[in-house]
């Protein structure tokens, strides 16, 4: 599935079909809240599930942020998600953490995640509010979220489309704690989809991420009357992006295959793990041609890979340490229950917020499987892994330990005799 769309406009002109990718407007956002304090959020928004079946699904995934379980932040932490839209990833976090927040800047979408908010019943709090003066005091704040919204940020206040990131970044770190993460969901510069002639989700338009900025300037003013400011960046440049801002360690993550439809993810140095999902046939693709072109890389050039994914998770904050590090002392506790780290790792979505999967293999095959989650379903069949090709993945794992860790329940899965 392809991105979210920030504006019917540019849905319009990136698919064609701007009924079937943009988000609702504010009439018919309206329209849905009073439906949903009549019916519930859920009922209710089934009734779009043939005008806007992309908007439906995504409203219905509330574990698009699991991937935060790899920072394990203290559960009595809270969260922010700044550019919430309808609310989604803070109702998801709710699960794990005391309180999660969301800012959004349109009052029509406020309303509604609110409104989700307290049927759930979750820890949440929706406040109107931007990405450049957050409503939220210094250091309160365990991990802000930006989830396909920084590279938005040149679209409002003028001036340098870059600087305007740096000020919505500058503001995030304004808000952390010393030990919180920022974390920046975001598409590729130099996406192998580009190149291959998909169209920008930002200007409707192939090409422009892949040119210097001016040519890209020039380019789509011709080609929409507008100028270039949707900036992304490539690996290097995320990390010198929020380096300028402020952030002391920089990780970036590959999120396969796009930042609001993953099944894994990576360390972008980790070869090894992206040619075990090939070979496994587990790596889903939205746009046919690079996904069979990603298939002969995996075979002849593993490297190149993480340079062309088509989004990244970018980490920032004084430590990048993750589950996906042998050093992080969750695999200390799992090596006493029998399963250490492994040569390679990689983490994969769980069908449920609040659950994530850490697969170890040793290149070849995988050698074992840590679940974890703020829940885990009472019978150990290794359901929480959402992706259907998880037992081409993983082959016959038996479970053996059960333990629980800062507040999380964690199964040991190992390879059988």
């Amino acid at each position: 599935m392809p991105p979210e769309s920030r504006g019917s406009a540019t849905a319009v002109a990136a698919s064609g079909d701007g009924a079937f990718w943009a988000d609702p407007d504010a009439r018919r956002v309206a329209g849905l809240t009073a439906r949903s304090a009549m019916l519930g959020w859920r009922t209710a928004l089934l009734e779009l599930a043939d005008s806007a079946p992309t908007f439906v699904r995504r409203m219905q995934n509330l574990a698009l942020g699991n991937w935060h379980l790899l920072l394990t932040h203290d559960r009595d932490g809270t969260s922010l998600d700044v550019g919430t839209g309808f609310g989604s990833l803070p109702l998801g976090l709710a699960g794990y953490y005391r309180q999660a927040l969301g800012a959004e800047m349109l009052p029509d979408r406020v309303r509604y995640a609110a409104l989700r908010g307290r049927e759930e019943g979750a820890g949440c709090r929706f406040v109107q509010g931007s990405g450049f003066a957050l409503p939220v005091r210094d250091g309160a704040v365990s991990l802000v979220t930006l989830n396909g919204v920084l590279e938005w940020a040149g679209l409002y206040q003028g001036g340098n489309p870059r600087a305007r990131q740096l000020d919505m970044l500058r503001e995030a770190r304004r808000v952390l704690a010393p030990t919180g993460h920022l974390a920046v969901a975001i598409e590729n510069r130099f996406a192998l989809e580009s190149w291959l002639g998909l169209r920008d989700t930002h200007t409707g338009i192939a090409g422009p991420t892949l040119l210097p900025r001016w040519v890209a300037g020039a380019l789509t003013r011709v080609r929409t009357g507008a100028p270039y400011r949707t900036y992304l960046y490539h690996r290097a440049g995320y990390r010198r992006l929020l380096g300028a801002a402020g952030f002391e360690r920089v990780r970036v993550l590959d999120l396969v295959s796009s930042y609001n439809d993953y099944d894994f993810i990576l360390d972008t140095g980790d070869s090894a793990s992206y040619q075990l999902l090939a070979r496994a046939g587990a790596i889903r693709a939205f746009y046919a041609p690079a996904g069979k072109l990603r298939q002969l890389l995996a075979d002849r050039a593993p490297s190149v890979l993480a340079g062309l994914a088509y989004a990244y998770l970018v980490v920032g904050g004084a430590s990048a340490i993750t589950l996906l590090d042998a050093e992080h002392p969750l695999w200390a506790r799992a090596g006493q229950a029998g399963l250490g780290p492994g040569r390679f790792r990689l983490a994969c979505q769980g069908a449920a917020p609040g659950q994530l999967g850490l697969l170890t293999h040793d290149g070849r095959e995988v050698t074992g499987l840590l679940e974890l989650g703020t829940t885990l379903p009472g019978e150990p069949d290794g359901s929480i892994l959402r992706t259907p090709a998880r037992a081409r993945l993983t082959g016959p794992l038996i479970p053996t330990a059960h333990f629980r860790w800062r507040g999380l329940e964690v199964r040991v899965w190992q390879r059988g005799g």
